[in-house]
């Protein structure tokens, strides 16, 4: 073989050995684990804290003068509107009553005399029999004794409720607190007017807050109808007991919807009052503490991404996403509202598109990935 030959032979030699080299020097495909971009309805929330209100509140109050003879209720029960709730000795009254019926009875005796009277003499008055001056007289008195059977008369009504007033009933249904009296305390308006207190326990309201910078917003969804809204109340189980756990809070729940929304803002704190209205089946108290949650609107057909997917850098955030060939690529993200464990992603992604959720630390732009599982993570 000549030296040309020899030579073709070793070059060819060199470069198999580089290409060899080369090959085994490129990396393997990186595992990661990716989930394909949905849409979803996408409810929008406004969360913030509240406090319980009673619907009616109402105080008990004594509108007549006496002593009281009895309670008829144990102090924190439930009351149904009507229930006698107290009595006040009713005596004086009832002395009253018979001495304005009496009164009544005297001024129909006096009208009936009167009308006699007036009736006798009216055709003496064409004869010329009376004078009119005589005439007159008794039909002022005739008048006279129709006034004083009305006066009578009110004075009756007026006696029969104070007989009445005597039994206190409840005003409204409710919770009734504590009795600021005892049996045989003198109890009136010049006295001791207040006697306890009713709240309505439900429906209830819950008070809130919200920001100046959504009120046109709430105002027009109220307008469309009403805006859903969850209540939650936590309670402490830990019976008093310090606890590094949170496991021994219980969380109760009720549903209600937005009701009310004022006419002023708050200049101090430029928020507003909104209130809510929901069933108490928990049997909450006014003044409790509450998380409120109003439903303000559902988003159609919104992109949803896992939490884990989205990054973040100074000023924005991306997701790794697959491009055709199988490679790492950096999308850059605008994000909304977060669901669960997804976020709302508002641009840079469409609906199919698939997203790395898992083996992102070691990815670099065009890094070749290989998907290990391709999953579509629920709620």
């Amino acid at each position: 073989m000549n030296r040309a030959g020899i030579l073709c032979l070793t070059v060819c030699a060199i470069s198999a050995c580089k290409e060899n080299t080369t090959a085994k020097s490129a990396p393997p495909p990186t595992n990661i684990t990716s989930e394909t971009v949905s849409t979803r309805a996408l409810p929008t929330y406004l969360s913030l804290p509240g406090i319980t209100t009673s619907v009616q509140e109402v105080d008990v109050e004594a509108r007549v003068e006496g002593w009281l003879l009895q309670r008829h209720f144990q102090e924190g029960q439930f009351v149904t509107k009507g229930d006698l709730l107290y009595e006040i000795d009713s005596a004086p009254f009832d002395a009253q009553l018979l001495q304005a019926e009496a009164s009544l009875e005297s001024a129909h005796a006096e009208e009936t005399y009167a009308k006699k009277e007036f009736d006798r003499n009216e055709p003496l008055l064409q004869s010329g029999a009376i004078s009119k001056q005589n005439f007159d007289k008794l039909e002022t008195q005739l008048a006279q004794a129709f006034a004083q059977v009305a006066q009578a008369e009110a004075g009756v009504a007026l006696a029969e409720l104070n007989v009445e007033y005597c039994a206190i009933h409840a005003p409204i249904s409710g919770k009734i607190g504590s009795t600021s009296v005892n049996v045989g305390s003198l109890v009136g308006p010049a006295q001791q007017a207040k006697l306890a207190n009713i709240v309505q326990i439900s429906p209830m309201y819950v008070e809130f807050h919200p920001p100046a910078n959504r009120l046109i917003l709430i105002q027009s969804l109220m307008e469309r109808g009403s805006l859903p809204m969850h209540i939650s109340i936590t309670e402490n189980d830990s019976e008093g007991q310090a606890s590094a756990s949170g496991s021994v809070l219980t969380e109760h729940t009720a549903t209600g919807s937005l009701v009310f929304v004022d006419n002023t803002i708050r200049a101090t704190s430029s928020t507003f009052l909104a209130r809510g209205e929901f069933v108490n089946e928990l049997g909450v108290l006014p003044g409790q503490y509450a998380d409120v949650r109003v439903q303000l609107q559902v988003i159609e057909e919104a992109l949803m991404v896992p939490l884990k997917a989205v990054m973040q850098q100074p000023g924005s955030y991306y997701v790794w996403t697959i491009s055709e060939d199988s490679t790492a690529v950096i999308s850059p993200i605008t994000v909304g509202a977060i669901q669960g464990n997804h976020q709302h992603v508002l641009t840079g992604l469409k609906e199919g598109d698939s997203v790395i959720v898992e083996g992102t630390s070691n990815l670099r732009s065009g890094t070749q990935v290989a998907t290990t599982n391709n999953t579509i993570e629920e709620e």
